[in-house]
């Protein structure tokens, strides 16, 4: 099913949604306020998880559990900024992460230890396997939340006048092509006051 909404539509839409309180709607491009309301209605993300990066930006929230924003370095994006954000459909992938690297490694092998030692037997019971998944599903998602080491995907963005300008979601699978496509888009239909 095809929706065609205008901007006003989409503002009146995202000044309705608590997931964009307190944010300067004429700061968000027209083609990110679309997919904002796609994904919503088609249930890819909840809205919150795609504004609070912003609202971390624009300072009116804490940590997202994400790092910085980081400018993309390959042309055409270069000089763009991105910022991960993060939402519970990314956890299988940030925990896989974790678990694949060295710290992961070595907090698998102290939390295989822990069980063996909570369970009191030398065969695998269930006391052994609910500690063991107990740690090894919940610990890594909060230490990498913590350090903020959190992935997902990108909110990106440029900077102009000492203001962010929210272009456009964009995915690790897309090429800089695909995604300079939509900021190029996004600043022709809106008429931004810069080009990219």
């Amino acid at each position: 099913m095809t929706i065609s909404l205008s901007r006003e539509e989409l503002i009146n839409w995202a000044s309705e949604s608590i997931a964009f309180f307190g944010l300067d709607l004429s700061r968000l491009s027209t083609v990110l306020l679309a997919q904002s309301y796609s994904y919503e209605m088609n249930h890819v993300f909840d809205i919150s998880d795609l504004t609070h990066p912003i609202k971390v930006l624009e300072g009116l929230s804490s940590s997202d559990g994400t790092g910085p924003a980081e400018q993309f370095d390959h042309p055409p994006l270069t000089g763009i900024y991105k910022k991960h954000f993060t939402s519970p459909r990314f956890l299988v992938k940030n925990l896989l992460n974790f678990l694949r690297s060295k710290k992961g490694d070595c907090h698998f092998n102290s939390v295989w230890d822990e069980a063996a030692k909570v369970s009191g037997s030398q065969y695998i019971n269930e006391l052994f396997t609910k500690h063991l998944t107990h740690h090894i599903v919940v610990d890594p998602i909060m230490i990498k939340s913590a350090s903020n080491r959190m992935t997902g995907e990108w909110v990106v963005f440029h900077k102009h006048d000492g203001a962010n300008y929210y272009l456009t979601i964009a995915f690790h699978c897309e090429t800089n092509d695909q995604i300079h496509k939509r900021v190029v888009l996004a600043c022709e239909f809106d008429n931004l006051p810069f080009r990219l």
